[in-house]
């Protein structure tokens, strides 16, 4: 089995396998900037969706504050994106998390790097090294959802 791919399935997901129709909603923007050759600010992934997790508010909605980001909504995006991109390193071995970017260096945030390094998937996060390793994960996003 795929060592990257084991990890990922031992992740504890805290939200994103709790929410379906959060999960589904995520995923169709990221098919659809995937299709259409574009990547997504932070805020664009999340603003307008309604998540429903039993352990925020005992499952009562919870909408992202896309201008004032909290804590807890890094926590619950960077969960969503990691699950998000375990399947895709699944169905066709690309992280699909590397099309959604900061407004501000428009790049993916340093977490997302410093996950990837643990994984094994980037050997340092020298600046190099970060950025070929992010422009091939949207190389293959994007021929990946051009292909469907």
């Amino acid at each position: 089995m795929d060592p990257i791919l084991e990890q990922m399935e031992a992740v504890n997901w805290v939200y994103a396998d709790k929410d379906p129709v959060a999960l589904g909603e995520l995923r169709r923007r990221l098919e659809e900037a995937g299709r259409r050759t574009k990547l997504l600010r932070y805020s664009e992934f999340a603003q307008g969706v309604i998540f429903h997790l039993p352990q925020i508010r005992g499952g009562a909605p919870y909408e992202i504050t896309t201008w004032d980001w909290s804590g807890l909504d890094r926590r619950i995006i960077g969960d969503f994106l990691g699950y998000l991109s375990m399947e895709s390193w699944r169905e066709a071995r690309f992280m699909v998390s590397a099309l959604v970017v900061s407004g501000v260096e428009y790049q993916p945030s340093d977490m997302f790097f410093e996950w990837m390094k643990q994984l094994g998937v980037l050997p340092n996060l020298k600046q190099d090294t970060v950025l070929t390793f992010w422009s091939e994960q949207v190389k293959k996003a994007f021929a990946h959802y051009r292909a469907r």
